[in-house]
């Protein structure tokens, strides 16, 4: 396989735009989290004892979507994606993330399939419920975490390459009766090492849009 069907240095500048983007989202996200527990705590304050802690459970389906420099080298591609949150408080939440997203490598020669394997651990601040006409209510959160990623060719004889991420999300879990539907976006930033051809490790940029539901007890 020839370095001429693999881009394997991205652009500093580039680089540097995505480490930019992400940063203002890192820190407008710190600053909604901020306003939010500012907002929520007199309404805590005032409110009945809280309710025992819980465990969430999603099975969501979504996208990834590179941006920028990662266009290049990754497809759009479909998601699945498990979500474990344990629940201490009604505003606060523990959540672990576990996504596959099956892609194709744009810059090795036949775009052969790719798989992106990837596994968070973040918090989110929730706001109280509110009411959206008749029975709907919608329970606004953002969220801050981290974890790693892989990318695999599978009919290929390249190792896979494994890479730190972090991110930043803002959603929200609409609710009808025992019905939930829990829609959120993650703006992810990551470090990526090309599989083939060789290459430094470059900063990326994707965004993840998830779409799941679950059913609750009452």
């Amino acid at each position: 396989m020839s370095n001429s069907s693999f881009t394997s240095i991205v652009p500093l500048r580039t680089a540097r735009v995505g480490r930019q983007g992400f940063t203002r989202t890192l820190f407008g996200t710190i600053g909604a989290v901020v306003m939010l527990l500012a907002s929520t705590r007199p309404a805590e304050a005032q409110s009945p004892p809280q309710p025992p802690a819980a465990w969430e459970f999603y099975v969501s389906g979504g996208w990834l979507m590179p941006t920028s420099a990662q266009r290049a080298s990754i497809k759009t591609a479909d998601l699945t994606a498990v979500v474990v949150s344990y629940v201490p408080r009604p505003s606060f939440t523990i959540t672990s993330t576990f996504e596959w997203a099956r892609s194709h490598d744009l810059a090795v020669a036949g775009e052969p399939k790719l798989d992106v394997f990837i596994c968070d651990v973040g918090a989110e601040v929730r706001a109280p419920q509110m009411s959206l006409g008749g029975t709907w209510k919608v329970a606004p959160f953002v969220g801050i975490g981290g974890g790693a990623r892989s990318y695999n060719i599978p009919k290929l004889p390249v190792n896979p390459t494994y890479n730190l991420a972090a991110y930043g999300s803002v959603g929200g879990e609409f609710a009808i009766h025992r019905v939930h539907l829990r829609l959120e976006v993650r703006d992810n930033v990551s470090s990526f090492k090309p599989l083939a051809g060789g290459g430094k490790s470059a900063t990326r940029n994707d965004v993840v849009v998830m779409l799941g539901l679950r059913f609750t007890k009452d």
